[in-house]
């Protein structure tokens, strides 16, 4: 039994370093080029069949490989010009590199395409942290998912005006083309493993992250798609040894969902597994805090009145904590005098309090926890979790900070938190049922208004049924599934249905 659970612990380890999907490139059909001259001018006069699509497709991508799009191009009869300006719209200087989507078949994730106007395309670029906003990209690479389309336009003197729009196809479900409304065409997909196949290192720190003290990523925020003053945040937060990439197929089938792409914008969130979930969870509300305040200053954009969170097993704990009030729970058992009669500096101060007497952030409407060990894990206080906690790099920040704090401050911690400076709670230690901390934040009720649901696998072996339920939850629901849950098509069903209820406010 010992080498099963042994076994399953190295296996847990291999799965969550897989990249999660992969494209193959197709073999193009070789056309004359007679014949994709035709195509292209029917492409350009507005047609819409899959020949014309391919040639306007491919003229695109060369146009855009020569950096001929910013003035006016003339082709053949046609004199085309880039839309640049318009909202919803994407200049082409703002690609690296423009490629149709056709091109590719997707291994490892259902392939989601929609029929349409205009060509699907992926738009890729660098993230070299050019613009501001860019600090809140995935570091790895910025694709998005492009419809392009050819808007004919008045014939002058034998030549026909056309203009090129690259719509975001996640905010433009659809556009009026020569007076008739018309859905657009798109690949969702293609665009999304053309990140995830940039993700390989990202992938590898599902396990450095936990036996390293510095797996070379830091913990922080990801949007996924361009910010939108208008859309709802959904923010994913993956569970232990493990990174967002565990959000991969969630992701994909959220985007192929038009109420979902409508009505919200999915922001990932990475963090150290090796801490304490509750030091990791200081850190995730002070980064969402800064985020929303750089994203909108003002505080005024109707993005930043309501935020729905999905998080897996140790992120629940992280994501519960952003609509508890502890008030002085922790406090209280964990030090031995209030906070203001320790000598500290102000930073210190503001960390302490943070850290102990946070305020809930009320913009979170709802959490949907996915397996999540509310009650601690039996197997973190088994030999297994023993095992691997041996495992867990300590984390220096956190236990050089007590370590500084008690020294000027001798005596201030209770003996069952002396661990505090001895670096030996860890993310597993700190996991177990019977730890202290785990027992005062399942006793912290969800403040009112944000609603908590629950999803759970009948199969899964790390966190008990009794551990996983949620007093007073809005909703639950267990499907035949281990301890990823939120794989499962009954529950990206569930999740799909609770994003689509109204608020929860």
């Amino acid at each position: 039994m010992k080498l099963l659970a042994a076994l399953i612990l190295v296996l847990s380890f291999a799965v969550t370093a897989c990249v999660p999907a992969k494209l193959e490139r197709l073999s193009e059909k070789v056309t004359r080029q007679e014949s994709r001259s035709a195509d292209l001018a029917r492409a350009f006069d507005g047609a819409n069949d899959e020949a014309a699509k391919r040639s306007l497709g491919r003229w695109i991508e060369q146009v855009h490989r020569e950096r001929k799009f910013s003035g006016s191009i003339a082709e053949g009869g046609y004199l085309v010009r880039f839309d640049r300006k318009a909202q919803g719209i994407y200049d082409p200087a703002y690609f690296d590199r423009l490629e149709p989507a056709d091109r590719y078949k997707v291994t490892g994730l259902k392939h989601h395409h929609t029929e349409g106007a205009g060509v699907p395309m992926t738009g890729h670029r660098t993230n070299q942290s050019s613009d501001p906003i860019e600090k809140w990209y995935p570091p790895e690479a910025i694709t998005r998912a492009v419809t392009a389309v050819a808007i004919p336009g008045a014939r002058q003197k034998g030549v026909r005006n056309v203009e090129i729009r690259l719509y975001d196809r996640l905010k433009t479900e659809n556009v009026v083309i020569a007076g008739k409304r018309q859905t657009l065409a798109a690949d969702f997909t293609v665009p999304w493993a053309a990140l995830l196949e940039n993700t390989r290192a990202l992938a590898r720190t599902s396990i450095t992250s936990v036996i390293r003290q510095d797996s070379g990523r830091k913990a922080g925020f990801a949007l996924l798609q361009e910010y939108d003053p208008h859309r709802t945040p959904l923010i994913l937060v993956h569970g232990l040894l493990s990174t967002p990439l565990a959000w991969a197929e969630l992701t994909n089938e959220l985007w192929a969902d038009p109420q979902v792409r409508q009505r919200y914008q999915i922001w990932h969130y990475l963090y150290p597994t090796n801490p304490p979930p509750l030091y990791s969870a200081r850190v995730m509300r002070g980064q969402l805090d800064e985020l929303r305040k750089s994203l909108d200053p003002s505080g005024k954009d109707p993005a930043m009145q309501r935020t729905v969170v999905v998080a897996h097993s140790m992120g629940g704990l992280l994501s519960k904590s952003l609509a508890v009030d502890p008030k002085d729970a922790f406090w209280d058992a964990v030090f031995t005098r209030p906070l203001d009669s320790l000598d500290l500096t102000p930073a210190q101060h503001a960390t302490l309090d943070e850290a102990f007497y946070w305020k809930p952030r009320t913009h979170v409407d709802r959490i949907i926890f996915c397996s999540v060990p509310f009650r601690g894990s039996t197997w973190a206080g088994s030999w297994v979790g023993r095992f691997g906690s041996l495992l867990v790099a300590p984390n220096h920040a956190f236990q050089d900070f007590f370590v500084e704090v008690e020294k000027k401050n001798p005596g201030m911690l209770q003996p069952d938190y002396q661990t505090l400076t001895g670096g030996k709670l860890t993310s597993i230690g700190g996991l177990s049922p019977k730890q202290r901390s785990m027992e005062i934040f399942d006793r912290l009720p969800l403040i009112p208004g944000t609603a908590g649901h629950v999803i759970t696998g009948s199969r899964d072996l790390f966190v008990a049924p009794s551990s996983s339920s949620l007093p007073g939850a809005e909703s639950a629901l267990e499907v035949p599934s281990g301890h990823g849950s939120f794989h499962h098509p009954q529950a990206i069903a569930e999740i799909r249905r609770i994003l689509a209820l109204p608020p929860a406010r």
